[in-house]
C-alpha cells in the first residue's frame, strides 16, 4: 500500500504543477483538482498551498489500489490508417451481480487517477453508493489528449496538427468503440457489452456534458445518462459567469463585499488607463517587475480571488471568497483599516484588497510565479507548459468558447481589460501558428458545434440534469434561467417515460439551492443527496425496459 499511495501522490502533484497562463477560463485541470478536493470534504489550502498534505490525503483515501487498464483505440475515427493509441480506463467490479449495469464516471479534462482511486476504491464517495445500489460495474475512463491517454507528447512546442483529432466528435466516439468489445475475466460468461448489458454514463461540468452529448449521439451504447452541472451549450462569451458569483455572494449575505469588489476594480481599471499609475497599482498588488505585465494578464490575475467559488462556494480555507469579504469588511478590534464604512469607495477597497495577505499567494499558486517574494518572478504571461492545460485550451480555443470576460454594468467583478479580446489572444499565444495553420479558427466554432449536439435544446431520452442555484456554468446549461436562453422552459422533477423525449420547454432536472458547481456529488451535502436520490429513483424506472424497447 505504501509504494502505491507514493505513486498516486507524485500524480497528484503532477496536476498541479504548469498551470493555464490565464484565469480566463476557469474549468481547467486545476479546477478540476479543486473539484476532486471538494468532493472529498477538503479545503482548497491542500490544494493550493500545501501539495505534500494534498498528495497524502488524495492517496490515502483509496482503500485499495485499481489498477490502471489501456484500451487501443483509433487516433481519428474517420480513418484508421491514422493509427491507434492507447486510451486508459479502471474498472471494479467488486458489487457487480449478473444482471447489473455498468456506470461510466467521466472524468473530463484532466488525469483521471486521483478520480479513479478516490471513486473506485473509497466506499463514502457517491460514485461507488452508485455501484452498490444497482450491483453494477464500475469504470472511471479517462479522457484523449489527457493524463497517460495521449495519443502525441503535448508540450508547447507540439505541431498544430497533433491537435486535429482533440475534437468533441472524436472524444464522443472513444466511449462506444471500447465499450461494444467490453468483458471481464471474472465473468466471462457475461455478455457486457451496450447490446446486452444497459450502460450509464456519469459525469459533472465538462464530463457532464459528454453525458448528456453520448445519450444523444450514441444511444445504442448508453441507455441512461447523469449530467450534473453541464454547460452544453457552447458560446464565445461567458461573462453571466460573473452574474452567477455577484447573485451568491448577495444570497450568502455578502452584498456589500461584492459592491466594494466592483467599486476597487472600477479604481484599478481607471489606474490602468496611465502608465505611470498602471505601473504603482500592478506593483501595489504584486510586487517589483509586475509593473511588466499587461493589462490583461494582470487583470486575469486578479480573478484569482473568486476561483474557488464555484467549487466551495463563499468557503474553501484561507484563500476563500468569504475570507476575502471578512478580511474586506473587517473593523473589529484595533483593525481601522476596513472598508465598511466607505462605501464604494473604490481607491480605499483597491488597497485593502491588496494589503489581504492571501492575495499574492492565491496568484503565485495558480499562476507558478514567485511575485513579491525574494527573487520574485512576476511574469503572468507564459504560454503554459502543462499537458492538460495546453489540450484543454485547445478545446476552449476551437469550439467551445467559455470566455468569461466582465459582466459589464453594476454587478461586474472584473476588469474590463477581461475581454472576449483578451481571452482570444491568449489562445494565439498558446499556439502562434495556428491561424496560419488554418487548424485553429479565428474564434471558437461553437455555432457548428450547437448545431451537432443540440446545445441547450438537448432532450435526450433518459437523461436527467441538475444544477446549483449559484453555479456559475448554470447560464449555459439546460436548466438556465438567463434573457438570452430560452424562455419559457419548466424545469420538473416527474420522472419522464422510458425511452421518451421531453418536449423542448421542458426538462427533467433539479437545480440544488444554495449549491455551486458539482455539489450533488458530495454526500454530506443534503440538497446533492436529493438530487443524487432523484436520478437513482429515475433509473430504477428506466432499467426494467432495457431489454424491451432496446434504446428507443
Amino acid at each position: 500500500m505504501g509504494s502505491f499511495r507514493s505513486i498516486l501522490a507524485a500524480i497528484a502533484l503532477a496536476t498541479l504543477i504548469g498551470i493555464s497562463s490565464s484565469m480566463g477560463v476557469l474549468m481547467s485541470p486545476t479546477l478540476r483538482d479543486l473539484q476532486l478536493a471538494a468532493t472529498l470534504g477538503l479545503d482548497a489550502d491542500s490544494v493550493l498551498f500545501h501539495h505534500e498534505q494534498f498528495r497524502t490525503i488524495v492517496a490515502n483515501t483509496a482503500e485499495e489500489n485499481i489498477p490502471a487498464e489501456y484500451a487501443t483505440l483509433p487516433i481519428d475515427h474517420n480513418n484508421p490508417l491514422i493509427g491507434t493509441y492507447q486510451n486508459r480506463y479502471w474498472v471494479t467490479d467488486a458489487y457487480y451481480k449478473p444482471g447489473g449495469p455498468v456506470f461510466v464516471f467521466d472524468n473530463g479534462e484532466s488525469n483521471a487517477e486521483s478520480s479513479a482511486q478516490a471513486y473506485l476504491s473509497n466506499g463514502t464517495q457517491f460514485f461507488q453508493q452508485f455501484l452498490k445500489e444497482f450491483n453494477a460495474i464500475g469504470i472511471v475512463w479517462e479522457h484523449r489528449y489527457y493524463g497517460d491517454s495521449r495519443p502525441f507528447n503535448i508540450g508547447p512546442d507540439t505541431p498544430i496538427e497533433n491537435f486535429k483529432y482533440l475534437t468533441n466528435e472524436q472524444a464522443l466516439a472513444d466511449l462506444p468503440y471500447f465499450a461494444s468489445n467490453f468483458s471481464r475475466k471474472a465473468f466471462p460468461n457475461q455478455d457486457l457489452t451496450p447490446k446486452s448489458t444497459p450502460w450509464v454514463m456519469v459525469g459533472g461540468s465538462y464530463s457532464g456534458m459528454r453525458s448528456a452529448f453520448s445519450r444523444n449521439e450514441y444511444p445504442d451504447t448508453f441507455f441512461a445518462a447523469f449530467s450534473s452541472s453541464a454547460p452544453v451549450e457552447a458560446r464565445v462569451d461567458l461573462s453571466a459567469y460573473w452574474d452567477q458569483v455577484y447573485r451568491g455572494m448577495v444570497g450568502y449575505g455578502y452584498q456589500k463585499c461584492a459592491q466594494d469588489l466592483h467599486a476597487a476594480v472600477a479604481y484599478i481599471d481607471d489606474q490602468l488607463e496611465n502608465n505611470q499609475t498602471a505601473a504603482s497599482i500592478k506593483r501595489l498588488f504584486l510586487g517589483p517587475g509586475a509593473e511588466n505585465n499587461t493589462n490583461g494578464d494582470f487583470t486575469a490575475a486578479l480573478t484569482s480571488m473568486y476561483g474557488l467559488f464555484q467549487s466551495y462556494g463563499m468557503g474553501g480555507g484561507s484563500s476563500s471568497l468569504g475570507t476575502l469579504c471578512d478580511y474586506l469588511e473587517s473593523k473589529n478590534g484595533n483593525n481601522t483599516n476596513g472598508v465598511s464604512a466607505t462605501t464604494n469607495n473604490g481607491q480605499a477597497a483597491a488597497k485593502r484588497l491588496a494589503s489581504w495577505p492571501m492575495m499574492a499567494p492565491l496568484m503565485n499558486s495558480y499562476f507558478g510565479t514567485n511575485c513579491k517574494t525574494s527573487g520574485a518572478s512576476c511574469v503572468l504571461g507564459h504560454p503554459s507548459t502543462d499537458p492538460d492545460t495546453i489540450s484543454w485550451i485547445w478545446q476552449y480555443c476551437s469550439q467551445w468558447g467559455f470566455y468569461q470576460s466582465d459582466n459589464v454594468g453594476t454587478h461586474s467583478l472584473v476588469s474590463k481589460y477581461q475581454s472576449n479580446q483578451y481571452a482570444q489572444q491568449v489562445c494565439y499565444r498558446q499556439f502562434p501558428n495556428g491561424l496560419s495553420s488554418g487548424l485553429l479558427p479565428a474564434q471558437p466554432q461553437t455555432a457548428e458545434v450547437n448545431a451537432e449536439t443540440g446545445g441547450w435544446t438537448m432532450r435526450p431520452s433518459n437523461v436527467y440534469f441538475s444544477g446549483g442555484q449559484y453555479d456559475p456554468w448554470r447560464p449555459l446549461s439546460t436548466l438556465s434561467t438567463e434573457s438570452f436562453a430560452p424562455a419559457n422552459v419548466n424545469f420538473t422533477t416527474e420522472i419522464p417515460s422510458c425511452g421518451v423525449q421531453t418536449s423542448e420547454d421542458e426538462v427533467f432536472g433539479y437545480i440544488m439551492p444554495n449549491a455551486e458547481h458539482c455539489f450533488d456529488f458530495r454526500t454530506d451535502f443534503s440538497a446533492g443527496n436529493t438530487s443524487r436520490t432523484l436520478f437513482m429513483n429515475a433509473l430504477k424506472e428506466w432499467l426494467p425496459c432495457f431489454q424491451k424497447s432496446l434504446f428507443t
